[in-house]
Order: C-alpha cells, then sequence, then structure tokens
C-alpha cells in the first residue's frame, strides 16, 4: 500500500482560495441586488444605469471567482498528481 501524505492545496495558494471564495460571494450579493433593484424599478418602467452597471460588475465578479477558484484548484490537483507519480528510491541496506 502507497502512502500519499502530500497536501492537497499549497500553503501559498490558502490566500488566493479564500480571496476567490470572497470575491465570488460578494458578486453573488451584487448579483441579488441587481435583481431586487430591477424588480423594485420594473413596476417605474424605467432602467437606471446603475442597475445596468451594478449586473455587469456582479457579472464580472461571478465569472473572476469561479474562474480564480477553477485555476487553483487544477493548479491543485496538478500538483497532487505530480506528487503521485513521484517515486521514492530506497537503498538497500547493508549490514
Amino acid at each position: 500500500m502507497v502512502s500519499m501524505k502530500s497536501k492537497a492545496i499549497p500553503d501559498g495558494a490558502k490566500k488566493w482560495l479564500v480571496a476567490s471564495i470572497s470575491v465570488l460571494l460578494f458578486s453573488l450579493l451584487l448579483v441579488l441586488g441587481d435583481i431586487v433593484a430591477a424588480f423594485v424599478y420594473f413596476a417605474d418602467k424605467s432602467d437606471p444605469l446603475w442597475i445596468t452597471l451594478l449586473g455587469v460588475a456582479g457579472g464580472f465578479g461571478v465569472a473572476l471567482g469561479f474562474g480564480g477558484f477553477f485555476l487553483l484548484m487544477a493548479i491543485a490537483g496538478w500538483q497532487s498528481l505530480r506528487a503521485a507519480r513521484r517515486v521514492q528510491v530506497i537503498p538497500p541496506a547493508h549490514e
């Protein structure tokens, strides 16, 4: 049985993972605010520019958050695959 003691996520990537998830959650809140504002202004038959800009910013943020998260997970998977393929050669003990 082979023991694999490799870390799934490198220590340097943890702050980027937190940043990516934070951007994603903040952007989802922006999109939620955009949806609520669109329903509020729908009755007035008006479309303020700030609602459009809020939706665009939220959309870009969601794409950036998911993209960063996917990139971090791909890098962690690649490093884990490389660590799993690494072979340790143990020389025989001579007495």
